[in-house]
């Protein structure tokens, strides 16, 4: 699978990944690295966004939405780069410290509606998205069938 740069470009990368450490306050690096490949798959950022679905645990979502997962695994290793450079970025700009293993938020990227609307998917489902990926890391690598 081809991580498409213009698609996911360092701006909404970069903008994901503020908006669920947002919500998160803090994420291990592996778990911030689960970040882009839910951004990446239209159909989960859709449900994650929407205002009536209420996130119940990791293992209920991927009973229910099995088809979200078919490609987890491509979607990782695709966006393992473009994580880290994200990453870089918003620590170069004093939006995230990396700290104790992992990654917190330092001062949020404000949202604005002229960034489009899948920013605006992304911000709405961040709690959702951060609430998916705070579980335990192993148990959600090991389901989605990461292969590390």
């Amino acid at each position: 699978m081809k991580f498409s740069s213009y698609y996911n470009n360092l701006g909404i990368n970069a903008f994901s990944i503020s908006s669920v450490l947002k919500e998160a306050k803090f994420l291990t690096l592996p778990k911030t690295a689960l970040i882009l490949p839910v951004v990446a798959h239209r159909e989960m950022v859709k449900k994650l966004a929407d205002r009536r679905f209420r996130f119940v645990s990791f293992e209920q979502y991927l009973i229910d939405n099995i088809e979200h997962f078919y490609n987890f695994n491509e979607r990782y290793l695709a966006s393992l780069t473009p994580t880290l450079n994200a990453l870089q970025f918003l620590c170069e700009i004093g939006v995230v410290k990396l700290k104790d293993d992992g990654a917190v938020i330092a001062s949020a990227l404000p949202f604005d509606t002229s960034m489009g609307k899948r920013a605006e998917r992304v911000q709405r489902a961040s709690a959702n998205i951060a609430a998916l990926v705070s579980g335990n890391a192993e148990v959600f690598y090991l389901n989605a069938r990461i292969e590390l």
